[in-house]
């Protein structure tokens, strides 16, 4: 027979060891529930976009950018991905760079910078480009805009957001630098096999940009010409050599001719 101090003492640790095993069970809902309950509130209204914040739109509209992101749906901050967000927003036509910035509970903020216009190429439906520096399509319109200088680009893409080819790139890069005194006068910026990037002016005069190196100096030679030289007679300035302008004489069909008599 079993000593009762015995059967008393494995009584008691049993006892114990159920109260353990207890404990440790109600441990495990408790954390499970507090999970849940953390899961719920980080899905809630409470911690959704319910604020959003954008600085920098002009050209770019605020439903374009809650579009592009999903901000139009008020998701919660916990599911947003910032860098996926920027990247669609800066896939919009006007959009250099984004950078988006969540401030819980329940902002996001985006700040953007957008392109800048340079350019204008006809497009081949009709109409205009607006294009940045670096053959971004920014906008299409009936109108062409004065107060951007025309390129003669190859195969002007018409959706916004698309980009010209390679091609185009030094008729760009002398499209942003163009002084606005010079926009007056200038009627295209075309390319030329021989010439690389040419100006056609009024009047029929042409300048030879060349490459797209020392486009500033070449433009403040241009300008310095055409304000102090007489020009009668004249159908090119070369400035190639930037601080070396070269005027070449206008060669008319009648002296074409003349010539090829003599």
């Amino acid at each position: 027979m079993t000593d009762p101090r015995i059967q008393a003492r494995r009584v008691r640790v049993e006892r114990q060891r159920g109260r353990r095993r207890l404990s440790a069970l109600l441990g495990v809902f408790l954390a499970a529930g507090l999970t849940a309950g953390a899961v719920t509130l980080l899905h809630s209204s409470l911690l959704s976009a319910r604020t959003v914040v954008i600085v920098g739109d002009v050209q770019t509209t605020r439903g374009e950018i809650l579009e592009a992101t999903g901000l139009d749906r008020k998701p919660p901050l916990i599911d947003l991905d910032t860098a996926t967000m920027e990247h669609r927003v800066e896939r919009l036509p006007w959009v250099a760079t984004a950078a988006v910035h969540l401030d819980w509970p329940s902002t996001v903020a985006i700040a953007v910078v957008e392109r800048i216009p340079v350019a204008t190429a006809v497009l081949p439906t009709g109409g205009y480009a607006l294009l940045d520096s670096t053959g971004r399509v920014l906008k299409d319109q009936e109108s062409r805009p004065l107060t951007l200088p025309l390129i003669a680009a190859p195969e002007v893409p018409g959706l916004p957001g698309s980009s010209l080819g390679a091609s185009a790139r030094p008729l760009l890069a002398a499209a942003a630098e163009l002084p606005v005194s010079l926009l007056a006068r200038l009627q295209e910026i075309v390319a030329s096999g021989a010439d690389g990037v040419v100006l056609r002016l009024d009047g029929g005069l042409k300048a030879i940009v060349g490459d797209d190196e020392a486009l500033a100096q070449k433009f403040v030679s241009l300008a310095t010409v055409l304000r102090r030289v007489d020009l009668t007679g004249i159908g090119g300035i070369d400035l190639r050599v930037a601080a070396a302008p070269v005027l070449t004489p206008l060669v008319s069909p009648s002296n074409v001719h003349g010539k090829g008599d003599g």
